[in-house]
């Protein structure tokens, strides 16, 4: 680590979810084994019942004086709040952590650590586990030993979604003042169109250690998910960066295979059917290695 503290920015977005589940969150981070930080609670409450869980963010603030509330202006979604997030930051390194998540006591000094022994890395991502609520008990669920990728390039970024979740992101400061937040103009998916932007521009490393536990509610999907958006979001996803992945197939298999993932959980099937059969044409290779990860999900096996 460097002779001089580096304050990280730790931004904590919150969206009507009980106390007990956002103190858990705000816990881990005051149990971290790197005290320099503060943090920063994004209320992003809005619409019927918000008064409740803003008055409990509110009242969670007494946790800590690293504390800091900041409310959106509603109706923006979690860009918005990352990036509110990232306007009020005053730290060197940003991380995120979902208001539902919890990080392990080491997350913030090993990641701190890889940044900074090396400038030219924009962003270091991690390993996590993920727990499964809809099993009881919980099913954890981790990578199967072998398949993290340590570095990841544009063209690996572009392939598939090797970061994950923003709990899993260390980002450096000037990465925003380069590229600009999080792309509020997309329904879903801005956290990998982030990472991709990323990787464009800056090396990207992960540390293979399971530092973030991320929590699902619904079985094996998140049953809030609204699949129109998931849709939309992937589809900006791929006009955006049309030209590069449209010369690489296992790019191009990408987009197709998750295209009808979504459509099969929005329940349409003839659509989903069709995409399926795109996929496996574009890379056949890449199809069976993604339906196997599949079914093991599905299993609450290892991936």
């Amino acid at each position: 680590m460097n002779s001089q503290p580096i304050i990280i920015s730790c931004i904590v977005t919150s969206y009507k979810r009980e106390k007990r589940v956002v103190k858990r969150a705000l816990d881990s981070i005051l149990a971290q084994t790197f005290k320099d930080y503060e943090i920063l609670l994004i209320d992003d409450n809005r619409g019927e019942c918000s008064e409740t869980f803003s008055e409990a963010l509110e009242e969670l603030c007494s946790l800590s004086d690293k504390i800091r509330l900041f409310k959106t202006e509603g109706g923006h979604g979690a860009q918005r709040a990352r990036n509110t997030g990232i306007l009020h930051a005053s730290g060197k390194y940003l991380a995120f952590l979902d208001d539902d998540d919890e990080w392990l006591p080491t997350k913030l000094a090993k990641q701190a650590a890889v940044l900074d022994a090396d400038p030219s890395i924009g962003m270091c991502y991690c390993n996590s586990m993920v727990v499964n609520e809809g099993f009881d008990p919980p099913k954890v669920i981790t990578k199967k030993a072998g398949t993290f990728m340590t570095y990841a390039t544009y063209r690996d970024m572009l392939r598939r979604d090797n970061v994950g979740s923003t709990s899993k992101a260390m980002i450096r400061e000037n990465v925003f003042e380069t590229i600009g937040g999080f792309d509020e103009s997309f329904p879903a998916r801005q956290d990998y169109e982030m990472w991709i932007r990323i990787s464009k521009s800056f090396n990207i490393r992960g540390v293979d250690e399971i530092l973030v536990k991320y929590h699902i509610s619904g079985g094996n999907e998140q049953i809030s998910k609204n699949w129109d958006n998931c849709i939309d979001g992937h589809t900006k996803l791929y006009m955006k960066y049309k030209a590069d992945i449209d010369r690489d197939p296992r790019a191009r298999f990408n987009i197709l295979f998750y295209l009808a993932h979504y459509h099969r959980m929005k329940g349409n099937s003839l659509k989903a059917l069709g995409y399926y059969i795109k996929s496996f044409f574009t890379s056949p290779a890449s199809f069976w290695e993604m339906g196997l990860i599949k079914l093991n999900q599905k299993k609450g096996e290892a991936v």
